[in-house]
């Protein structure tokens, strides 16, 4: 494999030469997202954010028009164009010229992997309430929710830290992103965001470790250079009726010559949630929320059990970014946001022992029945989300100092703050403290704080990428107990703190053979260190981990090979091959977490998973208006990271045989010993997506359908986690006038019971209680029936800066619960929405 990519290396330069263009303002700032097609539409590009693009599928007398919505139309011979194609700005109230279609269509027709953009436009009519939503919306992507204030994308089968989160070229995922769900993506406000591109399938060479099933890189508005100085801004609002929540922003912008600036604010408000009361499913009691606590009546019947209680919360954001004009050649922009929220109940925790209400000889609920043997907590939340993000970009371009080093380069040094908390009290504790019990177990705190220092560098050579990416992670972990919060607890990460240390080089090259074929390679170096420190705590001895310094490093080499091959304007044919990997961070490899009957303890033995993946896919353009493809992908994980049981060996001499210990008291349960570690045998991830864009009499249609599976040639009996049921969507758009309407069709197919992993991540114990089985005793349960939801929205536009959209989402009312979820999915939704701009 390493052979073939150094080849590609070797034997490029003899390849063609670079048929690159910068797409330009009256400023000198490069723009991004240019579509650039032919008069007859049968060819079309993208530039890339540096405002690159590619003109080699085009010939020599074709005419090339580009297009941008804040740019007038210029049509140029491709033989008169030089080192750059200049715009000039609009000014104006005038509509802007809406290009999702070509978006999509033009990554689906130039690049070889899948790839997904979400523009702001289209953003903004999802009224979705997170970034999560959105990604779920748009399909390819499957989202699990433990809570109201959640959402863990899954793209192919991986979750959580191997999905990659990018914001504005800088790396999301720190030491302390987590295996199992992360709903880490909540955090960044969707009203700041530009676009969103969902990366399928391995991205390690520009983006490194994490990146395996996928990477989601969003970008952020971005300012903009004007001749003249000029104000702007936004007012929207909107409310959601299934949770009564309300999401508010106010957007604020300054342009000039040389300094421009965008500021935002956002609230978001939401309620108890309620569950959609039509089950097509036939469980009558599945999700139904009978009992609750209440923090004055403690438990409660709950008088109507198809509203989740108490899983509310509210969310701040703030944005700020600023870009100077420091000359023609070069610019700095600074980049704030800060987001923060209240507590966020954890509702797959809140339900725990929750069973129908036993009901008296008066028809009312008996609590003295059912108190006993009933929920298992008092109270189980995340603490305040605070999220910290700065910064600092320097640009340049077209400069003469460094014109033999570089054409385009980008700096970033960044530094981000992350605070989270775990807060739990059992049931039967909370009573013991209310009836003065002298001994009481009091709650349990724990509290993360992660700061991360990142530098970033990017440029492009012709058609050459490379560039670096060094990152400092910072773990402190604490934890107490009481209600003051004065006795020291377990920790969740290293008592002494932790860290993690990372440096990787790359470099990629695109190269254009022909009108009709293109290849692309890169390789990417990456070197990873962690250490961590677990200093003594109250009862964790048993574990053998106390007073222990744990140290690890890694170096890890990955690549892809890519190849495009147009056989005519119809057909566009591509293949990818790709080296990614994830490196264990702090979470994967020091982590003291006890969930259901087992106790996650750290490994020193753990190593980087690596997937060698391929990727071949197929797009037909049927007409002018109707195109279809379809994506096929087989990834090969090794070293595959798995929680499987850990057993512990207790016998302090090393001069005597091992005594292993399977399972440890721990908060007075005996829970089993697990832990992560390195699967010996390999897992193959593969499936397919089909899908088709087409547009009949102004009407646009969309649709896509995903399967993906997973199997162990070598034990066949092993269910991998994170592998979602079959899933799709079709969506439809119709135009008139003022008025834009959309229907969204969102499908899942069903997952059987005995497809779920054995170690509890896809929690098959959220899904459909059947009863106990007679021999063992122990739970039967159903598995993750299928489900659809019927979508409808239509947004109008009152005056040329005034819109307004009413929707309705799951308009069937339908009960579901979407693959691997603690909590069911919103009954039937009504939103409205208002946007002014001024």
């Amino acid at each position: 494999m390493i052979r073939g990519y150094l080849f590609i290396f070797i034997f490029f330069p003899l390849f063609g030469f670079s048929q690159e263009v910068v797409v330009i303002d009256n400023e000198k700032n490069p723009i991004p997202n240019v579509s650039a097609f032919n008069q007859t539409k049968t060819k079309s590009v993208l530039s890339d954010n540096d405002g690159v693009i590619n003109l080699s599928r085009f010939l020599a007398s074709d005419t090339i028009l580009f297009q941008h919505p804040n740019y007038e139309l210029k049509e140029i011979k491709k033989s008169s164009i030089k080192k750059s194609v200049e715009l000039n700005i609009k000014y104006g109230l005038l509509e802007s010229i809406v290009i999702i279609d070509q978006k999509n269509i033009n990554n689906i027709n130039n690049v070889a992997e899948k790839k997904i953009y979400i523009t702001k436009s289209e953003i903004s009519e999802l009224n979705s309430t997170t970034p999560a939503e959105i990604l779920e919306k748009s399909g390819g992507v499957s989202v699990q929710r433990s809570q109201l204030g959640g959402g863990s994308p899954n793209i192919r089968g991986f979750e959580a830290n191997k999905v990659l989160l990018v914001l504005d070229g800088v790396r999301l995922n720190n030491a302390i992103y987590r295996s199992g769900h992360l709903q880490n993506i909540i955090t960044i406000d969707e009203f700041i965001l530009e676009d969103i591109e969902i990366v399928f399938g391995p991205s390690s060479v520009l983006f490194g470790s994490d990146a395996l099933g996928g990477t989601v890189n969003m970008k952020t508005l971005e300012p903009y250079f004007r001749p003249e100085p000029t104000w702007g801004g936004r007012v929207s609002s909107s409310y959601h009726s299934a949770y009564s929540g309300f999401k508010d922003n106010v957007y604020l912008s300054f342009e000039s010559s040389k300094y421009s600036s965008i500021s935002s604010f956002s609230f978001k408000r939401f309620g108890d949630l309620k569950m959609g009361e039509w089950r097509p499913h036939g469980y009558t009691d599945w999700g139904l929320v009978n009992h609750y606590v209440d923090p004055t009546n403690g438990v409660v019947c709950n008088s109507n059990p198809n509203i989740q209680r108490g899983v509310g919360y509210s969310q701040y954001d703030f944005f700020n970014k600023m870009i100077f004009k420091i000359n023609d050649h070069s610019r700095i922009t600074s980049n704030i946001q800060y987001s923060t929220s209240t507590n966020i109940p954890r509702f797959d925790k809140l339900n725990d022992g929750d069973r129908a209400c036993s009901i008296n000889e008066d028809g009312v609920c008996d609590m003295t029945s059912d108190l006993e043997h009933s929920l298992k907590f008092h109270s189980y939340y995340y603490g305040p989300q605070d999220r910290f993000f700065s910064s600092l970009k320097f640009s340049v371009f077209d400069g003469e100092n460094y014109a033999n080093l570089f054409d385009v380069g980008d700096f970033i040094l960044a530094y981000q703050q992350i605070k989270e908390s775990r807060h739990k009290w059992y049931l039967s504790d909370f009573e013991d403290w209310i009836n003065g019990d002298d001994d009481p177990n009091d709650p349990i705190h724990q509290n993360e704080r992660v700061d991360v220092f990142s530098l970033n560098t990017n440029f492009r050579k012709g058609s050459w990428h490379f560039g670096s990416e060094t990152i400092y992670n910072y773990v402190s972990s604490s934890s107490s107990l009481g209600e003051e919060e004065t006795a020291l607890g377990d920790t969740r990460y290293p008592s002494g703190g932790s860290d993690l240390f990372s440096s990787a080089y790359y470099v990629n090259r695109l190269v254009p053979i022909s009108h009709k074929i293109q290849l692309e390679g890169g390789l990417r170096f990456t070197f990873s260190h962690i250490k961590g420190f677990f200093a003594d705590s109250i009862d964790r001895d048993v574990l053998g981990i106390e007073d222990q310094v744990f140290s690890e490093t890694w170096p890890v080499l990955s690549g892809n090979l890519k190849f495009v091959y147009y056989p005519n304007d119809r057909w566009k044919l591509s293949a990818v091959t790709a080296r990614g990997f994830h490196s264990p961070n702090v979470d994967d490899l020091l982590k003291v977490f006890p969930k259901g009957n087992n106790l996650t303890r750290p490994n020193p033995e753990l190593m980087p998973e690596y997937s060698f993946s391929q990727e071949i896919s197929a797009t037909k353009n049927i007409s002018n208006n109707i195109s279809i493809y379809g994506v096929g992908f087989f990834t090969q994980l090794n070293n595959a990271i798995i929680k499987d049981s850990l057993p512990v060996n207790i016998n302090p001499d090393p001069n005597d045989d091992p005594f292993y210990a399977y399972q440890v008291l721990y908060n007075e349960e005996y829970l089993w010993y697990f832990g992560n570690q390195n699967y010996s045998n390999k897992i193959n991830i593969y499936g397919f997506s089909l899908g088709f864009n087409a547009m009949i009499s102004n009407t646009q249609i969309k649709a896509d359908f995903n399967i993906t599976r997973a199997s162990s040639p070598q034990e066949k009996t092993l269910t991998i986690a994170h592998i979602p049921p079959t899933f799709g969507r079709i969506e439809v758009l119709k135009k008139i006038n003022r008025l834009k309407f959309r229907m969204l069709c969102v499908y899942s197919g069903s997952k059987p019971a005995e497809q779920f992993d054995v170690a509890g991540v896809d929690n098959l114990d959220e899904t459909p209680f059947l009863g106990e089985d007679p021999d063992t005793g122990e739970g039967v349960w159903a598995g993750l029936p299928s489900w659809y939801t019927i979508n409808l929205s239509a947004q109008y536009k009152l005056f040329e800066n005034t819109e307004i959209s009413f929707g309705v989402e799951n308009m069937l009312d339908a009960h579901y619960k979407t693959f691997g979820s603690g909590i069911s999915a919103p009954g039937r939704n009504l939103i409205c929405s208002l946007n002014y701009k001024f």
